[in-house]
């Protein structure tokens, strides 16, 4: 039963002696202060109620301008017997009247000659209880219908990610095979193996940028997203961005146009994530803009904040849609996934980039003509100048002399183990090859090496174990070759003794640039 020790009852009853007397039983119940309002008709009952609010209602079966069933139909209309707990009162005892009042939903039914202070008000306080109960389960359903729906709606997301994910990693490759399944290449000039290869590259690289999308998902939903401040020219970022990108917009014919009228065009940023960030936005724009359409890139600022605005004639924002596409794996409806491809990775990535320095990102629709707009707002913050970042897509980098550098490569995979071996070759290393941490072991042991680059994933141990085995005969300069590239796996490689870590694939200019960081 309820612990309330005040409860507010009202009584509907045409019929003042039978008022008094529920007055009178439930007066006399200890422990419980009863407070009552009445009315004698159906007629206002309804208002009366609402403004009441009581926590039971006493409904006399026969009233002079209608029934108790009346008054009941139309108490459903604002909220019904589960918001205002009900016990019918009847002079007739009728089980016919009872199974009616029960079937709208009245939590009890009482004969007026059998009423006693201990049955009202056990009665009244059964019929709080149970509309309670009542209401805790409807919530409990509803509740449990808004779970099914949503996961419902996540296993659809679900499927269409998987869906799209497993398209957009064949894709790329698709290409690839193509061209390396080819066993006649007579009547092939050099310029079609420089093209051919171009292909096949460019494809890997969309591989990669994929994986990479989804290891920077993966940082900023565990809040492990790093941010390395520097100096930085806004307006050389935004031509870098531009620069990795002019292969596609000119295959489309895609006029770009600059406008960049921003005097203060520097402040304190991580170059390569904020290129990033443009990178994503120029792609986007790109994708969705019909050939011989044009992107304008305008900058503006106002001593506070530095604006980057990127504006194409593509199909524009769904409306609705122009928050919901900031959302991972959203592109704003299934039908633009489908027509355009793409994970819909880049802009909720770009969204915690521009968050993490402080700034906002949005998205809305050309005024009055085809296409979106995508604005970044950066605080003007500029630091004392220093060393900058390097850009998040490097110039090649030229290859060091290594000549008389013995290095030992400890790759389990023949075919990287192969190229990474021509590479290092072509450098002037002497490469010694071993396929597992036993035969890197050894080759340490019983030759000087000067330099070693090690896979951690190898059959027999941990490139992190070897690495270990290695420092602890004598210190030798170490990058490490991993699939993993999480915070933590990059921690672990240096705790080791790696110097640097790479993850795959890697590309030459990557290894390059590793191995003369690692020599200098």
């Amino acid at each position: 039963m309820t612990n309330a020790k005040h409860l507010k009852v009202f009584l509907l009853d045409d019929n003042a002696i039978d008022r008094e007397a529920c007055r009178r039983h439930l007066s006399r119940v200890p422990g419980v202060k009863y407070e009552f309002q009445e009315h004698n008709s159906v007629d206002g009952a309804l208002d009366l109620v609402q403004a009441a609010d009581p926590d039971c209602i006493l409904l006399d079966y026969h009233l002079h301008d209608g029934n108790g069933l009346q008054f009941l139909q139309s108490l459903v209309t604002v909220g019904g017997p589960k918001r205002y707990p009900v016990v019918m009162l009847t002079g007739t005892g009728s089980e016919v009247i009872a199974v009616e009042v029960m079937k709208i939903g009245a939590q009890d039914y009482l004969s007026k000659d059998r009423l006693s202070p201990e049955i009202l008000d056990r009665t009244v306080q059964s019929a709080i209880y149970k509309a309670r109960t009542e209401r805790v389960l409807e919530e409990q359903r509803v509740e449990m219908e808004r779970l099914f729906k949503e996961a419902q709606d996540a296993n659809a997301r679900k499927d269409q990610f998987l869906a799209a994910l497993s398209h957009e990693l064949r894709t790329p490759l698709t290409p690839v095979l193509a061209a390396v399944s080819q066993t006649d290449f007579s009547g092939h000039t050099v310029e079609d193996f420089i093209s051919t290869f171009a292909i096949i590259r460019r494809n890997i690289e969309v591989e990669a940028r994929l994986i990479d999308d989804m290891l920077d998902l993966t940082r900023i939903s565990t809040g492990k997203l790093e941010i390395h401040l520097r100096r930085v020219n806004v307006h050389e970022v935004l031509r870098h961005a531009a620069e990795a990108c002019d292969a596609e917009r000119k295959a489309k014919n895609i006029r770009l146009e600059w406008h960049l009228t921003a005097e203060t065009d520097e402040l304190s940023a991580d170059a390569g994530r904020i290129q990033q960030v443009f990178w994503n936005l120029l792609k986007n724009a790109i994708k969705f803009t019909p050939e011989g359409g044009k992107i304008a890139i305008t900058t503006r600022d106002d001593g506070r904040q530095l604006e980057i605005e990127v504006a194409d004639t593509g199909v524009g924002l769904k409306p609705g849609s122009a928050d919901k596409i900031f959302d991972a794996f959203e592109q704003g409806s299934v039908d633009v996934t489908r027509r355009f491809g793409g994970l819909g990775l880049g802009l909720a990535i770009s969204k915690a980039l521009v968050e993490a320095h402080h700034g906002r990102i949005s998205a809305a629709n050309r005024d009055g003509v085809p296409g979106a707009v995508f604005t970044v707002a950066l605080p003007i913050n500029i630091e004392p100048r220093v060393e900058e970042e390097p850009a998040r897509f490097p110039e090649p980098a030229v290859p060091h002399d290594a000549s008389g550098a013995t290095l030992l490569l400890v790759e389990d995979h023949t075919d990287s183990a192969f190229f990474l071996k021509r590479v290092l070759d072509g450098m002037g290393y002497t490469v010694l090859v071993g396929q597992s941490a036993a035969e890197g072991l050894e080759l340490f042991q019983k030759n000087p090496v000067d330099y070693l680059i090690s896979d951690l994933g190898l059959p027999d141990a941990s490139g992190i174990d070897l690495m270990r085995q290695i420092a602890a005969i004598r210190p030798v300069p170490a990058i490490a070759l991993s699939g993993y590239g999480m915070e933590g796996d990059v921690q672990r490689a240096r705790e080791a003794g790696f110097r640097l870590h790479l993850t795959k694939p890697v590309d030459l200019p990557q290894l390059i640039a590793a191995l003369r960081t690692l020599v200098e």
